[in-house]
């Protein structure tokens, strides 16, 4: 009877989750075409443009003259400086959009509220406001700006784009994948729609329609690092985990994998059958400048147990020994108790699968004595006392199991089973029902069946 820990392939993907936020958005502000669309001139359109006077046209061209000659600095005082400033939304959003372009975040609201209190109808005002409202993450506004600019008839993709963002930040997946099509119409090479519209396909559970927009992003793009995590996830998602194993792998070795999901790789090579590698990539994420969350570092070491491979489960647990930045959460005093509880239960287990089963029950027994209420290590000790041939003091502290919430289920089920082994079918039957009871399912319902046909054959 062996106590396996299993990790369902199913935990990968969030255990992965590569990319922050629905999108990467930051390099969308250096993208030539973005940044040519929130600047660019309009035409005359009286319902979504304020009309301009012959003055007006005056300082709005020798402020274009200003920035085609690469002087912004010039083109923002020559508007600043007109007396016609203050009554005019066209300089204002003009104005606006340049300082937004120069960093000056702040005098860029105040314009563009400015010039949309004197036009409400402005579209270009609506959309570009909306553009420094998402970079200051103030989502909720963005998003009715971009709206009312669509609803006056914009079909940039800079609208629909920052749209699909928008949607996404709010987990609104479907409506996010629209929005990024719409943008793809007229804006076909900007990436970040691309790699918005894969995200929103992977959270739509359509993980095949993602890889191939994530491969095409690679080939045009190879040295672009998230696009190889995102795709893992969609690898993953399509239960391909050596191709999702490969991406990694690839991004580990350019040294930009963190610690975090260097563990997931291991976990992709031993459930793969590639045990050494597994053993490798888990060294190096214990052993990085920021090595691995601790629960994760334990999970690593459960993982050899769920494939029984009790050798490397016990090197491994050695190199967590020496990595000086878990010493304090395994220190029983003040370490996290169920972290240190898994920690004492997975290496007795190695112990007691290598041959020094002493040794395993009496690390469980120590850690009893500090936490008596630990469910998980009372059927653990049980389960040793069993295998000594000590039954008596093994249903014993079944029977203490049996009284914790949290192992109750488990409890009665093993004490079924030792009854079943002695041909004691009533009293077997009487545990397994209330193990079922607590945690119903369809084998052990089955299994119960069996027993009552042996009870009642007698």
């Amino acid at each position: 009877m062996r106590l396996l820990l299993q990790l369902p392939l199913a935990l990968l993907p969030a255990v992965l989750a590569c990319a922050a936020g629905p999108l990467p958005i930051d390099p969308l502000w250096k993208s030539e075409t973005f940044r040519r669309s929130i600047t660019a001139s309009y035409g005359i359109d009286s319902r979504i443009e304020p009309r301009i006077t012959e003055d007006e046209a005056f300082y709005l061209d020798e402020s274009a003259k200003a920035m085609a000659a690469n002087d912004r600095a010039k083109a923002i005082q020559i508007l600043r400086d007109s007396t016609l400033l203050a009554k005019s939304p066209a300089m204002l959003f003009t104005l606006a959009s340049l300082r937004f372009e120069a960093g000056e975040t702040e005098e860029s609201v105040k314009d563009f509220e400015s010039a949309l209190a004197q036009f409400p109808n402005f579209r270009d005002a609506h959309r570009n406001y909306a553009v420094v409202l998402v970079q200051t993450e103030k989502l909720e506004k963005a998003k009715s700006h971009l709206i009312r600019a669509l609803e006056l008839g914009a079909q940039d993709g800079v609208t629909a784009g920052l749209l699909a963002y928008c949607h996404a930040r709010e987990g609104h997946h479907q409506p996010a994948l629209d929005a990024y099509r719409l943008a793809l119409i007229t804006q076909p090479d900007e990436s970040q729609w691309k790699l918005g519209e894969a995200q929103a396909l992977l959270a739509l559970e359509r993980p095949r329609e993602a890889a191939g927009i994530l491969q095409s992003l690679l080939e045009k793009n190879p040295a672009e690092i998230s696009n190889w995590l995102i795709q893992a996830d969609a690898w993953i998602g399509l239960e391909r985990e050596l191709p999702a194993a490969a991406n990694l792998e690839i991004v580990h070795r350019t040294g930009a994998l963190d610690s975090n999901s260097t563990l997931s790789l291991g976990h992709l090579y031993l459930q793969n059958g590639l045990p050494d590698l597994a053993l490798e990539r888990y060294r190096a994420a214990i052993s990085a400048p920021e090595p691995a969350p601790v629960g994760r570092a334990v999970e690593a070491l459960e993982m050899f147990l769920s494939v029984a491979d009790w050798a490397r489960g016990q090197e491994f647990a050695a190199l967590l020994d020496g990595t000086a930045a878990y010493a304090g959460a395994f220190n029983p005093d003040t370490g996290d108790k169920s972290l240190v509880s898994r920690l004492t239960r997975t290496r007795a287990m190695i112990e007691l699968e290598t041959g020094d089963a002493a040794t395993g029950a009496k690390r469980v027994e120590e850690w009893l004595r500090r936490e008596p209420l630990d469910g998980p290590a009372l059927l653990l000790l049980a389960r040793f006392r069993e295998e000594s041939g000590q039954r008596v003091e093994a249903e014993m502290l079944l029977e203490q199991a049996a009284r914790i919430p949290e192992s109750a289920a488990s409890a009665h089920l093993a004490r079924g089973r030792i009854l079943v082994a002695t041909s004691d079918y009533e009293n077997a039957i009487e545990h397994l029902e209330k193990s079922q009871e607590l945690n119903p399912t369809d084998a052990l319902a089955e299994y119960i069946a069996a027993i009552r046909e042996l009870s009642e054959a007698r």
